[in-house]
């Protein structure tokens, strides 16, 4: 099962998110739900880094992928990605509705 936890700040603001497991989902090379949330999270974090121009905090391992903002962005920065961050999350969140029993998403 692949968990992501998006964490918001008091602004309800995305300022984080982390992707821990693997979906199972099929064998190694063909697992779709894998494939799917890779390509989005790398997107997101590879799109915020091109268009926003900043590089978020990143921390990978194997099945396990953790992304936070960096304090010192510029409001223009932060507009920015959580446009990308908020379609991260409706991805994700699309994914789950078809596959739940390999991805479980939640909001904090």
């Amino acid at each position: 099962m692949i968990d992501v936890a998006f964490t918001h700040n008091k602004q309800h603001q995305i300022v984080a998110f982390e992707m821990s497991g693997h979906a199972g989902s099929g064998p190694c090379g063909y697992d779709i739900v894998c494939a799917a949330c890779s390509a989005l999270s790398i997107n997101t974090v590879n799109s915020i880094s091109q268009l926003a121009n900043f590089d978020l905090i990143v921390e990978v391992d194997d099945g396990y992928l953790f992304a936070t903002l960096p304090e010192d962005i510029t409001k223009e920065q932060l507009k920015i990605s959580q446009i990308l961050l908020s379609s991260l999350l409706i991805g994700l969140d699309e994914i789950e509705k078809e596959y739940s029993q390999f991805i479980q998403v939640t909001k904090n």
